[in-house]
């Protein structure tokens, strides 16, 4: 910290996530002046309470099943308690790497609810009182949170956010949404032995993400002892009157006018995430908010308010809330303010994963937006049929059972679909069901960017036995 508590900095950030971290370490790797504020842990969203935490615990629920398969002398509880203290154990480590990395490229740091008050202008809260600070340029990535239920009652449901903090589980759980979060949670819980419960107001869970993985990660959850039920809205929720100290959700299925109970010890809202605006002084600085309630910025990142920008999971430019994406954007604006040659990250082929089990992974088109969109993709005159534009869309799927499954006696199938160009061949999207696909579609993503086609494929001599080599016989 400057001697002068309100030296004029060349850049304060104000969030410590993904996207604050990336944008403040670039940009005094480029020789900014740059201060890092954050009233909470350093590392958002990720490292606290979403990918790191949650694939940690899903190591656990691995190892549980492991235990209950090979010496039949798990318990759920111990089980669960050692993968909290594992997980608890890591993030404080990577606290730690954060700090390091932060010192190293010269970030200065300070705790505290920072908001705007001007052009230049942060007003920082501590404990020990308040202080001015001075930019010339503000970035603005305080990230997002857990939506609450809008229903009667939302004050007893809990968020992905709580269940870091549990020391003991419930033995049974409802989990309101059909997301990445949702199908995440329950399959990491349910493998821990809680009983769990899915409401989802689509048709399926997962609807971003291609049908047919879709439909396997329900069919996964289903296999491990959850309960789906699609077509849902939650009417309200109350204390459960007839099980003291549980609650009771109270859901219209399929329409129904008459709600349905459903009974179980606790209730999870992961309905999606609303960026954290309230208390950054938006107002005072001209800053402006999209039709979806979060910071208006334009291809650059830039708000509507001088010297003000936005990256990360608060702003409209983060279709995809992904660590990857809100780290990219904030080397982006480090880059483009301080640096020279700055390049907008591609975020058509961006991978994304659901650590399920098995897990998710994709990368490009699905099935379906290949062939709404295929009128894009290619040339097309006034006279050219729509649908057969569209069948001009080769899927390719291979189900098999992998090496892996079968040592455990297990018949859980392994999958892999592609959506190509029928003419060229090129791969416009590929989705894989299996433990490793994450890590092969990290590889794929870069040969989709790069326009592999299925001859390319054909033609390369795999490794065996692996999951990935499948994908060169398709």
């Amino acid at each position: 910290m400057p001697a002068n508590p309100a030296h004029a900095f060349d850049l304060i950030v104000i969030g410590a996530g993904s996207a604050g971290l990336a944008a403040a370490r670039r940009s005094a790797q480029l020789g900014a002046r740059t201060l890092l504020i954050d009233r909470a842990q350093v590392g958002g969203t990720c490292v606290n309470r979403g990918c790191v935490p949650k694939k940690l615990l899903g190591y656990g629920a691995a190892w549980s099943q492991t235990m209950v398969r090979c010496l039949r002398a798990a318990h759920a509880a111990d089980a669960w308690a050692d993968a909290i203290a594992r997980t608890r154990a890591e993030v404080a480590r990577l606290h730690e790497a954060h700090f390091a990395h932060l010192a190293e490229a010269g970030v200065q740091w300070l705790s505290g609810a920072a908001s705007l008050r001007g052009r230049g202008i942060v007003r920082l809260q501590t404990d020990t009182g308040k202080t001015t600070l001075r930019a010339r340029q503000i970035v603005l990535a305080a990230g997002a949170r857990p939506t609450p239920l809008p229903t009667p009652g939302a004050d007893l449901a809990c968020t992905s956010d709580d269940v870091f903090g549990w020391d003991t589980l419930p033995a049974s759980l409802i989990i309101v949404g059909g997301g990445v979060i949702a199908v995440e949670m329950a399959s990491t819980l349910a493998r821990f032995g809680v009983r769990v419960t899915v409401l989802t107001r689509d048709a399926r869970v997962l609807p971003e993400f291609d049908a047919t993985v879709a439909e396997a990660a329900a069919q996964s959850l289903a296999g491990c002892g959850v309960e789906l039920i699609p077509n849902a809205d939650v009417v309200r929720v109350e204390r459960d009157a007839v099980n003291g100290g549980g609650v009771a959700v109270y859901a219209s299925i399929d329409g129904s006018d008459v709600p349905r109970a459903l009974r179980a010890q606790r209730v999870l809202s992961a309905i999606g995430r609303t960026p954290n605006i309230a208390g950054l002084g938006l107002d005072a600085a001209g800053v402006t908010l999209d039709t979806h309630g979060r910071i208006a910025v334009d291809r650059h990142f830039r708000t509507r308010a001088r010297g003000v920008h936005a990256v990360g999971d608060i702003c409209g430019a983060s279709r995809l809330q992904l660590t990857p994406v809100a780290a990219a954007q904030g080397r982006y604006v480090a880059e483009r303010l301080f640096g020279k040659g700055a390049k907008l990250p591609d975020m058509d082929t961006v991978p994304m994963a659901v650590f399920c089990d098995p897990a998710i992974a994709s990368v490009g088109l699905t099935e379906a937006e290949a062939r709404t969109r295929w009128p894009e993709l290619g040339k097309r005159g006034p006279d050219t049929d729509k649908r057969a534009l569209a069948d001009r869309i080769d899927v390719v799927v291979r189900r098999f059972v992998s090496l892996e499954q079968r040592f455990a006696g297990s018949g859980m199938e392994s999958l892999i679909k592609l959506v190509c160009n029928a003419r060229s061949g090129r791969v416009l999207g590929a989705h894989i069901v299996d433990n490793a696909a994450p890590e092969i579609i990290q590889a794929l993503a870069v040969a989709v960017r790069m326009g592999v086609r299925l001859k390319h494929l054909h033609t390369t001599v795999g490794l065996h036995p692996t999951v990935a080599e499948e994908l060169l016989s398709m």
